[in-house]
């Protein structure tokens, strides 16, 4: 008999912490036949093994996660497992730095980025690191998600793929302690959710069978007050509460196949008012602000303008558009608007081109052909 009839109940789970809390809820009674946990989906989908020695006498947590991982052979256990449900959490991809040992790719273990100078430099000598962020590291991770949805069509074609899509807190009650480093992860989380979400949309556009859960925006948990507006650190009675409200609205079938834009936008006007009264009363905060203009808000303009998927053939760097402007223009944006309107272009291509028809280059011109 069929594998998927005789356990019809498997349940896999690919994600971070803590949001497998939503699986021991809603699922409480299947079994999990897959668990993989906070590795980035660039080094989910590579299949090359890597052996390496040179790390045997780290730490032991370090030394065991990349241990593990360099086995891979995640995508046969989980095409083997054959799962009725497969709950899919992309956040950890938005934190996590890649590395290559050969050719290789593995996720930088946390622990690695806390250990001593020492240690951090021996990485330096044994792994080529790709950092979150850079062109290669999102074009490693598009290539890998292009093929994570062929694989999941091709090899799961029965499987419901749940894809969590739980956004910072709209209403941030915590009190900021004086740290930079508790003021960066603040502004980081404002900017990790719509790159994550963008995979999510990703998987929406081209696996048939994903479906996407997004808590109703009355949630809210006190952990999360606790430690900023961090999405999925919601408390274990919250995460309880998403589970029932998930089966009382019909479980899988009951969830949309697109996002929700309003909740989207919601989210995020309380995340921006909530940053703004904290800057104020933090003058340290305001060196955050650029960031957040670069990483938030330019999601919002592009999944306003065009549909996401136009966004991964050759994504935009921020960079990118004060580069063009003054390569092509000789001076910056002139404003937020004229940045983020740029931001949200397509490709580097449409960007270019677009600052080529523009009138002001076009007058010019004739200036330049003369020289």
């Amino acid at each position: 008999m069929n594998k998927r009839i005789n356990n019809i109940d498997d349940i896999a789970y690919y994600g971070s912490c803590p949001s497998e809390e939503f699986v021991a809820h809603a699922f409480p009674s299947s079994r999990v036949a897959f668990f993989c946990y906070g590795i980035n989906i660039a080094s989910f989908m590579d299949e090359r093994k890597a052996s390496i020695r040179a790390i045997s006498g780290w730490p032991e947590p370090i030394r065991k996660k990349l241990q593990f991982e360099a086995r891979k052979g995640f995508r046969d256990r989980l095409k083997q497992a054959a799962p009725k449900t497969l709950v899919v959490d992309f956040s950890r991809i938005t934190r996590a730095s890649l590395m290559r040992h050969g050719n290789t790719l593995l996720t930088v273990p946390y622990e690695l980025l806390e250990a001593s100078p020492d240690l951090q430099r021996q990485a330096f000598g044994i792994f080529k690191i790709v950092p979150f962020g850079s062109h290669e590291f999102w074009t490693l991770v598009i290539e890998a998600m292009r093929t994570f949805s062929d694989f999941v069509n091709e090899e799961l074609p029965g499987t419901e793929l749940i894809l969590l899509d739980v956004p910072p807190t709209a209403d941030y009650r915590g009190t900021l302690i004086d740290s930079n480093t508790y003021m960066i992860d603040f502004c980081r989380w404002q900017m990790r959710y719509p790159m994550s979400r963008m995979l999510v949309d990703f998987c929406l556009e081209h696996i048939e069978s994903s479906r996407v859960l997004t808590p109703s925006i009355d949630l809210y948990s006190d952990d999360t007050a606790l430690y900023g507006p961090a999405p999925m650190h919601y408390s274990a009675e919250i995460w309880k509460e998403i589970a029932r409200r998930f089966h009382a609205d019909g479980g899988f079938g009951g969830l949309p196949r697109s996002s929700d834009l309003v909740s989207i936008l919601t989210n995020y006007s309380g995340l921006m008012e909530a940053f703004t009264r904290t800057a104020l009363s933090n003058p340290n905060l305001y060196r955050f602000s650029l960031d957040i203009l670069h990483g938030a808000l330019p999601y919002l303009f592009a999944k306003i303008s065009s549909p996401a998927h136009s966004h991964f053939g050759d994504p935009i760097d921020s960079h990118d558009v004060v580069a063009a402007f003054r390569w092509i223009l000789g001076r910056e944006p002139e404003s937020a608007e004229t940045f983020l309107n740029h931001y949200a272009l397509p490709n580097r291509r449409e960007l270019r081109e677009t600052l080529l028809r523009s009138f002001e280059f076009q007058s010019q011109a004739p200036h330049y052909a003369k020289l």
